[in-house]
């Protein structure tokens, strides 16, 4: 052999046997994941709904609205309420002015109405010239609120006995006998505010300081009703504490 001969070229090795397309991983997890990223794309995901997630089908297929703290607040509270308040029960109005138990009345939710509490059905006009005697419930109006019916008398005037009844006014005091300072106490304590002091004898002139004269004759005269005593005068004839009372007024001391 000649060493110097040419050495052939070594024979090309086979090729690799190629895989089915299946079999390559590569290609076939990019094919897995492109066909269900299409699916939900087109589908949704399991809740249903494009964009759900595992925890939204879990909770119904549905995302839970949460609430805020502003918006419970505003949920529990509620708008300011406008209307009426709610009546919790009917105020206490007897002794109080007209005008006052009206206020009273509508801060408690409530209506009134009047009517003169005397046998005289007088008109109310004036609210601070009334006052409450009587007090019942008036049922209900048209809106809703309940109504209380207030009987009433004049400010100045005594209550009567029952709703509707003559007013009993005071009588006149008997002051003949006492000084003229425990009258002018007498008659004040049944409303009686003016008094005028004169002299029962023509020819004694009055002191200006006559409380130790002594009363000897009055008008009006004793028992007699005073009405609206506030405005009524009683006149108080006297003597002299040294002096005795004559039988008749306008008597002379000295004749």
């Amino acid at each position: 052999m000649d060493p110097y001969a040419p050495v052939p070229p070594p024979s090309p090795s086979p090729p690799p046997a190629t895989r089915p397309w299946w079999r390559r991983p590569g290609p076939v997890a990019l094919g897995v994941l492109a066909v269900f990223a299409g699916g939900l794309v087109l589908f949704g995901g399991p809740s249903g709904e494009p964009g759900g997630s595992a925890g939204d089908a879990k909770r119904g297929g549905r995302p839970e609205a949460s609430a805020s703290p502003s918006s419970a607040g505003a949920a529990d509270t509620g708008a300011p309420s406008t209307g009426p308040p709610t009546p919790t029960g009917p105020p206490q109005l007897v002794g109080k002015v007209l005008k006052e138990a009206r206020e009273a009345a509508d801060g408690a939710g409530y209506d009134v109405v009047t009517h003169d509490a005397s046998d005289r059905n007088d008109g109310q006009w004036d609210a601070d010239g009334w006052k409450v005697c009587f007090q019942t419930a008036g049922g209900q109006r048209g809106g809703g609120r309940p109504v209380l019916d207030l009987g009433v008398v004049r400010v100045d005037s005594p209550c009567p006995a029952a709703d509707g009844e003559e007013v009993s006014w005071p009588s006149m005091p008997g002051v003949a006998g006492t000084d003229f300072a425990r009258a002018g106490e007498m008659l004040k304590e049944v409303g009686i505010r003016k008094v005028r002091p004169e002299s029962v004898y023509t020819d004694v002139t009055l002191p200006a300081d006559p409380s130790a004269w002594r009363v000897c004759f009055q008008d009006p005269a004793p028992g007699k009703e005073i009405e609206n005593p506030q405005y009524a005068t009683a006149y108080l004839k006297l003597a002299p504490p040294d002096a005795a009372c004559p039988e008749e007024p306008y008597a002379r001391l000295r004749p």
